[in-house]
């Protein structure tokens, strides 16, 4: 029996969008760790997950909606929304340029969490007109070396996960 592989595909988008916004939503219910306003970034893997897949259109296309519609039913739309949007879009362009380059999936997590703390830091910025932001980057530059490394174990553990469910029988 031949699958279809664009419904395939559809329903394999359809649930790793859901699940970036459930962990979205759940991420943003804890605590920050550390640092304030640090998270472990675990809406992520899903980008990470489709990115390393080679498709980085799929890759855009489910962060944008992971990050729009979490923060709609999470009832954040404001700087908080464009945080997220910022450092959301940042990190994918880091973690595209970096794959390009060969790093494996590890290193392209750490350098998508780097990313998305410079692009939070550039959002920020321009909502606070002060450079002193910056300062706080070599502390969230040193929280993403754990956090990069966690996500993108968790990355494995969802491709492999998802090898097992979305395989042809």
């Amino acid at each position: 029996m031949k699958t279809n592989t664009n419904a395939t595909n559809v329903a394999r988008l359809g649930v790793l969008t859901s699940l970036g916004i459930v962990l979205h939503i759940l991420e943003g219910l804890l605590p920050s760790f550390f640092l304030p306003g640090a998270k472990l970034g675990l809406a992520n893997v899903i980008t990470l997950v489709i990115l390393w897949r080679g498709n980085w259109i799929e890759a855009t296309e489910v962060a944008i909606l992971r990050i729009v519609l979490g923060n709609i039913l999470s009832g954040n739309l404001g700087v908080g929304f464009f945080l997220s949007l910022g450092g959301g879009l940042a990190s994918l362009g880091g973690m595209f340029f970096f794959q390009r380059r060969g790093f494996p999936l590890w290193g392209v997590s750490i350098m998508g969490a780097l990313f998305h703390n410079l692009g939070q830091l550039v959002i920020a910025y321009f909502y606070m007109k002060s450079e002193s932001i910056f300062y706080y980057l070599p502390f969230l530059a040193l929280f993403s070396l754990p956090t990069g490394l966690l996500i993108g174990y968790l990355g494995q553990c969802l491709i492999n996960w998802e090898e097992n469910i979305f395989s042809p029988s």
